[in-house]
């Protein structure tokens, strides 16, 4: 299955809430990505069905190992996005908004260099 835009919000917010080391619901989804209930249960059934999540029987949502994968790596272009911005120059919530958007389009080289921009960056 190929994760779009809305799929790869749903992956890093379900990632983000575990990393806050909490159970991850619907409702957390929901409130966190700012969408309905029954919007979160379509992208959970297709996820799940894409083999990216699971969900047990207390309806506690997980990632799988495919499904964590793909979170981690958009996560990472988000914190990537983020910092060179931010380095740049940009609004610190600006910039977490435009990373929002810029992380499903960025290419592998692209990200690449920004993070050695950071890093320089960073280091200075």
């Amino acid at each position: 299955m190929e994760l779009h835009r809305a799929g790869e919000d749903y992956l890093k917010a379900i990632l983000i809430l575990q990393k806050q080391n909490h159970a991850v619901r619907s409702m957390d989804v929901a409130e966190m990505l700012s969408v309905t209930k029954p919007s979160v249960s379509r992208a959970v059934k297709l996820l799940r069905e894409g083999g990216f999540l699971t969900m047990d029987a207390d309806k506690r949502i997980s990632l799988t190992e495919a499904g964590r994968e793909a979170a981690e790596q958009v996560f990472e272009k988000h914190r990537v996005l983020t910092e060179c911005l931010v380095t740049m120059g940009v609004d610190p919530g600006i910039a977490e908004k435009d990373a929002c958007r810029m992380e499903h389009l960025i290419s592998p080289e692209t990200l690449e260099q920004m993070k050695i921009y950071v890093g320089r960056e960073l280091a200075v």
